[in-house]
């Protein structure tokens, strides 16, 4: 199942197992990295706006901001450890997705 179904599920209140959340953090990283190189990837579509509501992200959202904040609910960082939406942020300004 990929990250866009499972957080269909999540809008619709479907729960997130700790497995899923963990392959979840995984695609997180690897969607990361593929927004380096190619501008074309899905993780940087809009996200409809059922799917940013459920995330709690700004309408408009990228898909891969709406990931990073379902993650940070499920997951939430350790101490000291910058969250994942704030990543996913930084990476998008410094690739050009966003702008200030």
């Amino acid at each position: 199942m990929n990250y866009q179904m499972l957080l269909e599920c999540y809008a619709k209140g479907i729960t997130i197992s700790n497995t899923e959340a963990e392959l979840l953090d995984v695609e997180l990283y690897s969607q990361l990295e593929s927004i380096k190189v190619s501008r074309s990837q899905g993780c940087t579509e809009i996200a409809p706006d059922h799917i940013c509501h459920c995330s709690m992200v700004c309408k408009g959202s990228y898909w891969i901001t709406c990931l990073a904040a379902v993650l940070d609910r499920l997951m939430p960082p350790a101490f000291g450890t910058k969250a994942r939406g704030a990543i996913v942020v930084d990476e998008l300004l410094k690739n050009g997705y966003l702008t200030i």
